[in-house]
């Protein structure tokens, strides 16, 4: 009876040590900062990108911004609108005195749009030039609704208005998530790159890619979450495999290989910093079903007719 009596403790013993450890691990600082999507449209180059673009010196246009956060097409016409946006590009575009159309993502653009409701006519087709078209898919609001970036430009939605519609500058966000178990990066590996083997990633932004290059535009790298250095960069010493400032992506395979090898380097990362911090300590967790080292890469491309490296 003793003798039972004992295991039965040292078991519980065992289990509080390894959920104890389990909360630990969960709760361990991470090398980056969790990141999303609105960093990038608050951030400086945005903000740059917006005055040098949307600058009164270079000419009067209309502006298209879509974002969540906009629950109807609204169009403003007048500088001295007091109205507030959290994209940054809509502020400065309606302080310039541009008509700016701030569209929700659930804007058909092939199908056209109007501030009013009693419209029925679409006003799309007879912009005729757009200085800048801003996409944003993150929202500021609680539960809003929002179409992914790849529903936003389906061929289906997007490609009449392209064709007939000058545009000369488009900004949208890509992005990937990378997955992991974390039993998984604790089994015995012979390669520190086979500790993110069972990663799954999802990538976001490939129909958007294809549609624009399609349409005959360029894209190039805006901005980031994460940059990585070239030595710093898994085959940096490979020209195709090194994307910084104005990195100029010619099909989708490349933006496709750019948001993959991003995505598992800083998975790679995280996973490394875990395991540093554990596994000399040889502690024994236990890990339930859901526990998930997730990690996010964020990116905005810049899409022109013509190249425009200066930007």
């Amino acid at each position: 009876f003793l003798d039972f009596t004992s295991m039965n403790i040292e078991a519980m013993f065992l289990r509080k040590t390894r959920d104890m450890n389990r909360r630990k691990l969960l709760g361990a600082p991470r090398v980056f900062a969790p990141v999303d999507e609105q960093w990038l449209h608050n951030g400086r180059v945005v903000r740059e990108l917006s005055h040098r673009v949307l600058s009164r010196n270079i000419a009067q246009s209309n502006v298209v911004i879509m974002s969540p956060d906009f629950e109807t097409a609204h169009i403003v016409a007048d500088s001295h609108s007091t109205d507030l946006h959290n994209i940054y590009p809509a502020k400065i575009a309606i302080e310039q005195g541009h008509t700016t159309h701030l569209l929700p993502t659930s804007t058909n653009f092939s199908a056209g749009w109007s501030d009013d409701p009693k419209d029925d006519e679409s006003i799309s087709a007879s912009i005729g030039w757009v200085l800048l078209a801003y996409f944003a898919t993150f929202s500021t609001i609680p539960e809003p609704f929002s179409n992914s970036v790849d529903c936003i430009f389906a061929p289906s939605r997007m490609h009449v208005w392209l064709n007939q519609t000058t545009i000369t500058y488009i900004v949208f966000p890509v992005k990937a998530k990378a997955t992991i178990h974390l039993s998984s990066i604790f089994e015995n590996h012979e390669n520190a790159s086979d500790m993110i083997s069972k990663k799954q990633i999802d990538i976001t932004g490939l129909t958007a890619t294809e549609t624009l290059l399609n349409s005959k535009y360029k894209l190039q790298l805006l901005a980031s979450s994460h940059y990585f250095d070239r030595d710093d960069d898994r085959g940096g010493d490979e020209e195709g495999y090194y994307y910084g400032p104005n990195a100029l992506f010619k099909s989708v395979n490349e933006v496709h290989r750019f948001l993959y090898e991003r995505a598992s380097h800083i998975l790679q990362i995280e996973a490394d910093n875990i395991v540093d911090r554990f596994l000399p300590n040889d502690e024994d967790i236990r890990f339930e079903e859901d526990d998930i080292l997730e990690v996010n890469f964020h990116s905005l491309l810049f899409a022109t007719q013509g190249l425009d490296l200066a930007i």
